[in-house]
């Protein structure tokens, strides 16, 4: 049990940092590769796999899809590895759900950005510090995996 909690914690760790300066750092990702390492030796947590396996090949198959999207420079590095380490821990089926809540995510963030750029630049209400970040990298792919890990294991999809 201990294991799930703190990779939970780890989880809100890398979302808060991935918002915040947009980067996932690679020793919180080798961490969440730990602790699904953990889960398979002990078979602490049961919404973690249990199947060394099973949790290569998950991890295997999804960092080849997902290195797709940072080769046309759609999705960063980081959040590459970090889908590789979830995928590792939670399998590709329930990877699967994590991936599809959080695409839901990113299409209602990037339109509720696209709503307050529309509205800063006809109305001059706030500023949005526009140049920031690219126009490919405006949505934070890997706190919104994060925040779906959250919620398909609280709904047992």
């Amino acid at each position: 049990m201990m294991v799930g909690f703190i990779l939970l914690l780890l989880l809100c760790h890398i979302a808060f940092l991935d918002v915040a300066k947009r980067r996932v750092l690679n020793f919180s990702v080798a961490i969440v590769f730990v602790l699904g390492g953990l889960n398979l030796m002990f078979k602490d947590v049961s919404w973690m796999l249990t199947d060394w396996s099973v949790a290569a090949i998950s991890c295997l198959v999804v960092f080849g899809f997902f290195y797709l999207f940072y080769a046309f420079g759609i999705m960063g590095g980081g959040d590459v590895k970090l889908a590789a380490a979830l995928a590792f821990c939670l399998g590709l089926e329930q990877f699967f759900w994590v991936w599809v809540v959080s695409v839901v995510f990113a299409v209602a963030y990037g339109l509720v950005w696209k709503l307050l750029t529309t509205i800063e630049l006809t109305y001059g209400l706030f500023q949005l510090n526009l140049s920031k970040h690219g126009v490919h990298r405006l949505v934070p792919y890997g706190a919104l995996m994060c925040v779906s890990v959250f919620v398909v294991i609280y709904t047992g999809a």
